[in-house]
């Protein structure tokens, strides 16, 4: 089914390309601003921050849905065939980018994988790199250079928001190092295991009740684990996802008493929040469970 959506994606590549012109989208053409396309929410949010009203940018990945699961149609290779721009994260977050990537090769798009230069790489890897305020900024400079490669003249705009969300990744990094220092435990029990970058970042502990790839059920033994770990350290919450409800992790909270809190891994978003506000609900989400 795969490969039948990825010879139908080429080709309606193949049919849009032999008419646009240089790959600028006929929506450019009408509004003097480039198309820009991103994977998924986080990516999104993040190029929106630098683009403001100097580009358009739309996301490919449905709001409410898991990018890790995410094919793009044939309709969605046609519009990437007539965009400037597409960015992604990487790191395998969005395995169906490889596809796209290859079949896109030889297009004038500019095409950015932002985890690439990200300073912090977790021992497993965990491609939630955003969730690191410092791998962010790293990231929101690959979006600001994509911009500006297929955009020369609103460079100077592109520059000057990605020093505005620099100033807000530093206060935001400062703000979670403060609140680390107040907390009496550091160990966080997540539905699954996300949040490593974020971990890393400030001293924190995980136990997820799934790894990071989040398709496969505990086993008994595990649960009986988590459980046994809850009730000796005195852990008072678990942290749930928006995108996903976690029965195990409701199971859990009965059987321990704990109460459940959100954490949000910033991978889809309904309600339209930026990555700031994430971050910081993420905060004082925190705060709750740790201080």
């Amino acid at each position: 089914m795969k490969i039948i959506k990825l010879i139908a994606a080429a080709a309606a590549i193949a049919a849009l390309c032999s008419c646009a012109d240089n790959g600028t989208s006929e929506g450019a053409n009408e509004n003097g601003k480039i198309q820009v396309y991103t994977s998924f929410y986080a990516m999104y949010s993040l190029t929106s921050e630098i683009a403001g009203d100097s580009a358009d940018v739309y996301n490919l990945c449905p709001t409410g849905s898991e990018p890790h699961d995410f094919e793009p149609t044939a309709s969605d290779m046609a519009k990437l065939s007539e965009a400037d721009v597409f960015i992604y994260s990487g790191m395998g977050m969005e395995p169906w980018t490889d596809s796209v990537t290859e079949t896109l090769s030889g297009s004038d798009i500019v095409i950015t994988e932002t985890s690439a230069n990200v300073p912090h790489i977790t021992a497993n890897n965990d491609p939630h790199v955003w969730l690191d305020p410092e791998n962010t900024y790293a990231q929101l400079e690959a979006i600001a250079d994509a911009l500006i490669s297929a955009d020369p003249e609103n460079s100077g705009s592109y520059t000057a928001r990605l020093e505005k969300c620099k100033n807000k990744i530093d206060r935001l990094n400062d703000d979670y190092k403060t609140a680390a220092e107040g907390f009496v435990s550091n160990t966080i029990i997540t539905s699954h295991e996300a949040y490593q970058n974020l971990c890393d970042a400030y001293g924190l502990v995980q136990m997820g009740i799934n790894g990071v790839d989040n398709s496969e059920d505990p086993t008994p033994a595990r649960m009986a684990e988590i459980e046994g770990f809850i009730n000796e350290n005195n852990i008072k919450y678990i942290f749930t996802e928006p995108l996903s409800t976690s029965k195990i992790a409701e199971t859990i909270a009965g059987d321990t008493g704990c109460g459940i809190l959100t954490l949000d891994p910033f991978e889809g978003n309904t309600e339209g929040k930026d990555y700031f506000t994430v971050m910081y609900e993420n905060l004082e989400a925190l705060k709750t469970a740790l201080s």
